[in-house]
């Protein structure tokens, strides 16, 4: 009879342990739980937005100086084409003749490949240009959220595909590591192909805008 007794008792014993172990057990997984949700909620999602994305077909990348004029022929100044609107290159000169090493300031948004490219509000000495283009897209995108964006987590997209992260920096105007809360990044690619759409994912957070030429 008390053998009985011990071994019911030693029954009961390990049956009370179990449901204890798979208590704790039950304990530990829902406080796990609940620490990735306390977790989950201190980290709001990331607010982005994509201000512009703008492709240009023709702009001017470059110019050589082909002529530039006989001695005390022309004065430091700019370069300007007609048929380039915003187009403006900056020139110095060496005893009055245009050095080339012509400084493009703003690559303009041409309706043709420009051969009118001339000296601007300087009497005409007869310098010629050999002007080269590329197709432009540029754009603009900003951190509005209150959280550091790594750079290698942020993906932009053209029209859904090609994906590119903002950390491989071919065409991020400034290279670094952190998109920080508030700041807004350029990004530039020259030589472009046209795309209708760019769109921008980081983490489960993506906004698309339409590429508009111009």
């Amino acid at each position: 009879m008390g053998a009985s007794v011990g071994v019911g008792g030693l029954i009961i014993g390990i049956s009370m342990l179990m449901v204890f172990s798979m208590a704790v057990t039950t304990l530990s997984n829902q406080t796990a739980t609940s620490l990735e949700a306390i977790e989950s909620a201190q980290q709001p999602d990331p607010i982005i937005t994509i201000d512009n994305a703008n492709f240009i077909p023709i702009a001017v990348h470059s110019i050589d100086v082909i002529f530039g004029g006989t001695t005390s022929s022309y004065v430091d100044g700019f370069l300007t084409s007609p048929s380039c609107p915003g187009f403006s290159a900056s020139f110095t000169v060496l005893n009055g003749v245009i050095e080339d090493s012509v400084v493009i300031v703003n690559s303009g948004s041409c309706s043709v490949i420009p051969a009118d490219v001339t000296v601007d509000a300087q009497a005409d000495a007869g310098a010629t240009f050999d002007v080269f283009t590329q197709s432009y897209l540029f754009a603009n995108v900003t951190n509005g959220g209150t959280e550091t964006i790594p750079t290698d987590s942020a993906w932009l997209f053209f029209d859904g595909m090609s994906p590119q992260t903002l950390a491989s920096a071919s065409f991020v105007v400034q290279d670094f590591d952190n998109w920080f809360s508030g700041e807004t990044i350029e990004i530039f690619w020259d030589n472009a192909n046209q795309h209708t759409r760019l769109s921008l994912t980081v983490d489960e957070t993506s906004v698309s805008r339409a590429i508009t030429s111009i």
